[in-house]
C-alpha cells in the first residue's frame, strides 16, 4: 500500500470558500485573475463574490441547493463558482459548447434548482423560464454587503456535481465534497504552486481537469490566467507564457504532443508542465526536455478522488519506464494509492491489479445511484471509502504506480473519460443505422480516437457527415467518432455477440490511409489556397486520399488535429487562425474560403488605415 496519510495535518476546516478567504486575506492585492487587459485582485474577486452570493441568498439558494453554472471562460465565471459556494450552494457545472439536448439530461438528473448563464437563449427550451443571467445577478447584486458570511459550511458539504459519462449513455453525477478539493490549498505535494505562479485555465469547466487548474491558483495566491473558449490554439498558450506570464501548464498528453512538435521553445520559461488524462508519449516528453528546464509531471486523478491524485516528476528521459509506460509515481498528501487482485488482496511488486484511491479526495458517491455507487466505493481498510477506479496498475521495486490499462469499455479521448458503450448506444439510435459498434484505436504517439462500425438497414453506406452532424446533437464532442466504417453484417462470436477482435482497421496501428469508395468526396480543387490547406492536412492527419468537401470529423479528423491545422496555417499565412475557425469551416473548400476572406478584409483594414 502507497499511503500519504488520509488526513492532513491540523489546519482550517477543509471548505473551499473559507480557505479562498484565507488567501484573500494574505494576497489581497496580487491579481487574482488576468484575461487581456483586465486584472482582477484577490480582494476585488471576493468582494464580488460575497455580494453575488447574497443575491443568491436573497433568491432562496439555501445551503446544499444545486445551482447550474452555464458559462464560458471569463473572470465572471469564477466568481459566479464562488458565489454559489459561499451562498452554500452545490455548482453543477454546464459546458456552453455542448449540444443543449446533452445539457437538459445533466439539468434533469441534477434536479438544479437555479442556473446561472450567460445568455439564457443557449440553454434548453425547459431551463429558460427561471434561469438567472449574468447581466442581471451583476446589476442586482452591486449594492449588496461586499464582507464574508459563515453560512456554516463543513467539509462534507458537497461542493460541485461534476458529471461524466456512463456506460448505459446516461451520464452520472459524481458528488465532490469541499474536503475533496480543498486539501490541494493546505498541501499540493511536490508542485508547491506560489503567489508568484500563473497558471493557465483551458480545460472546460465541466472537466475535472479545470479543478487542478482553478485551485492550485485560487487557493494559494497565484494568478489564474482564463484561455479563449474551446480548446486553446498552440499560439494562444504560446502567447500565455510569452506575454502573460504563465509558469504552470496543464495540459492534456495530446495537446501537450502539438506544442512540443510546433511551438516547443514556448516551455522554456515555465517552471512547472502537469501532463494528465492519458499514456504521454516518451519521445515528446524527450523532446521537450531538450528545450526546457522546466519539471514535467505525469499527473493521475479522477473525477471520483475529485481532482489531482498522483504525480510522478520526470527530469531525465531515462526515467521512461523501461516497457515505454511512464509511471503516474506516487500519491498527494491525504490520498492512499492501492492495487488489488480480483479478492481484494493487495498486489506484489509488478503484479497487475485494480488500482483503488483512499483519503480526503474520495468523493460522496454518485447522485441518485444508489446501486452503482455500492459498487464502486467501497469502504477503505482504515475507514472512510475506497473507489474503485478500474484502471489496471502494477507497482515498481521503488513505490512507483503505473497504469497498464483498463478493466472495462472506458477510455481517455483528449484526456476525456469516454465510455465506448456510451457512444455504441447513441450510434444504434440514429435512424437508418441496423447495428453499431464504437472502439478506440491508438496511433503512434498512444493518442486514441474513436471509430463507429455500423451497419444500416437497407445495406447502402451512410454520409459520415451526416453521422458526424445527428451525433453532435446529442454528444460532446469528445464523444463523437472521428471515422465510420459501414459493414455488411457485424462480426460475432460463438456465442452470438458482437466480436470485438474482429472490429479492425488497414494500416500500422489501426490508422486508415486510403478511405473506401462510399467516403471519397471527388471534388477537384478550384485554386492553390486550398492547394495548400488540403496538404496541410493530408500531413496532419495521415489521410492520404482526401477531398475538399470531405468534412475532417468523420473522416479521421479530431480536435488535436485541428489545433495543428489552426497553427500551420496561421504560420502560412499571417492571419489568426483558431482552433475554432476549424471547428466552424469543417472542410478544405470552407476553411481556404474562410482564409481567403479573411486575408481580404486584413487587406482592406490594411489599404484604409495607410
Amino acid at each position: 500500500m502507497e499511503n500519504n496519510s488520509s488526513h492532513l495535518p491540523p489546519g482550517p476546516p477543509l471548505v473551499l470558500t473559507a480557505l479562498f478567504e484565507e488567501a484573500v486575506r494574505d494576497n489581497s492585492e496580487a491579481v487574482a485573475l488576468a484575461q487581456g487587459t483586465l486584472r482582477v485582485t484577490y480582494d476585488q474577486l471576493n468582494r464580488r463574490a460575497n455580494r453575488m452570493a447574497r443575491h443568491l441568498v436573497a433568491q432562496g439558494v439555501t445551503r446544499g441547493d444545486r445551482i447550474g453554472v452555464h458559462m464560458g471562460r471569463s473572470p465572471d465565471l469564477y466568481a459566479v463558482v464562488l458565489a454559489a459556494l459561499k451562498a452554500g450552494g452545490c455548482v453543477v457545472p454546464l459546458d456552453p459548447a455542448h449540444p443543449t439536448e446533452y445539457v437538459g439530461r445533466i439539468l434533469h438528473e441534477a434536479g438544479a434548482s437555479l442556473v446561472v448563464c450567460d445568455d439564457p437563449g443557449g440553454l434548453p427550451h425547459g431551463a429558460r423560464e427561471g434561469a438567472l443571467a449574468l447581466h442581471d445577478l451583476v446589476r442586482r447584486s452591486e449594492d449588496l454587503d461586499d464582507g464574508d458570511a459563515d453560512r456554516g459550511i463543513g467539509p462534507e458539504d458537497t461542493a460541485f456535481l461534476m458529471y461524466t459519462s456512463g456506460s448505459t449513455g446516461k451520464p452520472k453525477g459524481v458528488r465532490i465534497a469541499h474536503r475533496g478539493l480543498a486539501r490541494l490549498g493546505l498541501h499540493n505535494g511536490a508542485l508547491d504552486i506560489t503567489p508568484q505562479d500563473g497558471l493557465t485555465q483551458s480545460a472546460a469547466f465541466s472537466f475535472a481537469a479545470s479543478t487542478i487548474e482553478i485551485w492550485l491558483a485560487l487557493l494559494h495566491g497565484a494568478t489564474l490566467l482564463p484561455m479563449p473558449p474551446g480548446l486553446p490554439s498552440l499560439p494562444a498558450l504560446r502567447e500565455a507564457v510569452e506575454e502573460r506570464g504563465a509558469t504552470v501548464l496543464s495540459l492534456p498528453c495530446g495537446l501537450f504532443n502539438a506544442l512540443v512538435d510546433h511551438e516547443p521553445e514556448c516551455l522554456r520559461n515555465v517552471r512547472i508542465v502537469l501532463l494528465s488524462g492519458d499514456f504521454p508519449s516518451p519521445a515528446h516528453l524527450r523532446r521537450a526536455m531538450a528545450h526546457t528546464d522546466a519539471t514535467l509531471y505525469n499527473g493521475y486523478g479522477c473525477t471520483e478522488n475529485s481532482s489531482i491524485t498522483a504525480l510522478y516528476p520526470l527530469t531525465s528521459a531515462d526515467e521512461v519506464d523501461g516497457r515505454g509506460l511512464v509511471p503516474i509515481g506516487k500519491p498527494l498528501p491525504a490520498v492512499t494509492l492501492d492495487v488489488y487482485d480480483p479478492a481484494m488482496r493487495p498486489c506484489g511488486i509488478d503484479e497487475v491489479g485494480e488500482l483503488c484511491v483512499g483519503g480526503t479526495g474520495v468523493a460522496q458517491g454518485y447522485a441518485g445511484r444508489p446501486e452503482l455507487t455500492a459498487e464502486k466505493f467501497t469502504p477503505a481498510p482504515d475507514g472512510g471509502l475506497l473507489y474503485h477506479t478500474g484502471d489496471l496498475a502494477r507497482r515498481t521495486a521503488d513505490g512507483d504506480v503505473v497504469l497498464v490499462g483498463r478493466s472495462d469499455s472506458m477510455v481517455k479521448i483528449r484526456g476525456f473519460r469516454v465510455e465506448t458503450s456510451a457512444v455504441t448506444v447513441a450510434v444504434r439510435a440514429l435512424d437508418g443505422i441496423g447495428d453499431a459498434a464504437v472502439k478506440a484505436f491508438e496511433d503512434d504517439t498512444r493518442e486514441k480516437r474513436l471509430v463507429a462500425f455500423y451497419t444500416t438497414r437497407d445495406g447502402t453506406p451512410a454520409d459520415p457527415s451526416d453521422l458526424v452532424r445527428r451525433l453532435s446533437e446529442q454528444l460532446p464532442s469528445y464523444m463523437v467518432p472521428s471515422s465510420f466504417r459501414h459493414l455488411e453484417k457485424m462480426p460475432t462470436n460463438v456465442n452470438g455477440k458482437i466480436d470485438r477482435t474482429a472490429l479492425i482497421l488497414p494500416g500500422p496501428s489501426g490508422t486508415p490511409k486510403q478511405k473506401s469508395t462510399e467516403e471519397k468526396g471527388g471534388t477537384v480543387m478550384q485554386n492553390p489556397l486550398e492547394a495548400v490547406v488540403l496538404q496541410s492536412w493530408i500531413e496532419i492527419s495521415g489521410m492520404d486520399d482526401f477531398s475538399t468537401t470531405d468534412s475532417f470529423l468523420g473522416h479521421g479528423g479530431n480536435s488535436l488535429h485541428f489545433v495543428q491545422l489552426a497553427s500551420r496555417l496561421q504560420k502560412i499565412f499571417g492571419i489568426e487562425i483558431t482552433t475554432e475557425s476549424v471547428f466552424r469551416h469543417g472542410t478544405v473548400e470552407q476553411l481556404a474560403r474562410f482564409i481567403e476572406e479573411t486575408r481580404d478584409q486584413a487587406r482592406s483594414t490594411s489599404t484604409s488605415n495607410g
